[in-house]
């Protein structure tokens, strides 16, 4: 064998393992009380100061604001020099609020705690809707915020927004269309140049 053929053997075989390693930190697919397919948690403060109260009438207490945007979930730079992280605002009339009982089922999810939904407007131009983005439960006197996954609305909203039963496809070829089509066309282009490369060379 050719040193050349060793070397993409190696590679191959590295690449594989990798992936492995990397595959058997994914939760079974469907997991919907797993944390990368459900929420993670942010941070968790007090329900005194009648945070419960201001929750159950809609309003975002500015305590769970200010600590959300200490996260980095800012519409702007987290710092001087840095890019815009561009989350939606959690400004008053950008946001809706719901109560969901424990033992719900909604949305292609059961709840297995109550708490309250967090959906922000993210200012989309075809799916325009309030997407989920926080989860805020009540337990022992404290408030936990949790953050949504985008797994979360693809798993949950895909056949609804696009029509398209397989996850996969919807955010190829839909959610991320655009996106998607121009990194396909590099990687064709990649791989024509490469063969042509490699025929005028004498090796394939």
């Amino acid at each position: 064998m050719k040193p050349l053929t060793y070397a993409g053997l190696f590679t191959a075989i590295l690449l594989t393992a990798v992936s492995l390693y990397a595959v058997e930190d994914i939760p079974a697919f469907g997991d919907e009380n797993s944390a990368v397919n459900k929420y993670i948690k942010l941070f968790t403060i007090d329900a005194d100061a009648g945070l419960v109260d201001k929750l159950n009438v809609g309003t975002l207490p500015e305590e769970i604001k200010n600590n959300i945007y200490d996260f980095g979930f800012i519409k702007g730079p987290t710092c001087e020099g840095c890019q815009d992280e561009n989350y939606p605002t959690l400004e008053e009339g950008n946001y809706e609020i719901e109560y969901i009982e424990k033992g719900t089922w909604l949305g292609g999810r059961f709840y297995t705690e109550g708490g309250w939904d967090v959906l922000i407007h993210e200012g989309e131009i075809f799916y325009n809707e309030p997407q989920q983005y926080y989860f805020i439960a009540e337990k022992d006197g404290n408030l936990s915020v949790y953050r949504y996954n985008w797994p979360v609305r693809v798993t949950e909203r895909t056949e609804e927004e696009t029509g398209i039963a397989n996850a996969v496809t919807s955010g190829l070829a839909d959610y991320r269309g655009y996106d998607t089509m121009g990194e396909e066309t590099v990687i064709l282009t990649g791989a024509i140049g490469v063969i042509l490369l490699l025929r005028r060379r004498g090796r394939l």
